[in-house]
């Protein structure tokens, strides 16, 4: 298991990690990302990420609560063809944080977003989140540029 995983919870170890695409123009929105279902209604499907590729996303909009908890969200959209592709958590509820997470606030609407599985660096297995290196040592989140940690300080 990864540092930087060690702390995640067990149930969500072992679930596959997606590379995942706007739906409208192929972007690459995220290379980290994890089905999930929302807490605050369970029969919705989506994707999460801990870490969403510099320059994929922007923010539209402006910050609002939602109406099924008391977090409060931005909308976020594909920054190539400003396609709606979900939300960031910006402040997240008690509630939510108290229900077992999986510690991630970037969201992606399964429809606004094509997914395909991550192999690890092998090249051979589906890279699972037991596996993933921890984002300072994650070579395919990086390139040339400054990373979004870098950028948030």
């Amino acid at each position: 298991m990864s540092q930087s995983n060690c702390f995640l919870h067990p149930s969500f170890q072992s679930k596959p990690v997606y590379e995942l695409h706007c739906m409208h123009c192929e972007n690459t929105v995220c290379l980290r990302g994890m089905k999930a279902i929302l807490l605050a209604d369970r029969s919705v499907e989506l994707f999460s990420t801990d870490h969403p590729p510099l320059n994929s996303l922007k923010s539209v909009g402006k910050e609002y609560q939602t109406t099924k908890c008391l977090c409060w969200i931005s909308d976020v959209a594909c920054s190539i063809c400003g396609q709606a592709a979900g939300y960031h958590v910006r402040v997240p509820c008690q509630s939510c944080l108290s229900s077992c997470n999986n510690g991630h606030f970037w969201m992606y609407h399964s429809d606004s977003v094509r997914s395909e599985e991550r192999l690890d660096a092998s090249g051979e297995h589906i890279l699972v989140w037991a596996e993933i290196p921890p984002l300072s040592e994650d070579t395919v989140t990086h390139d040339n540029k400054l990373s979004y940690i870098e950028c948030s300080r």
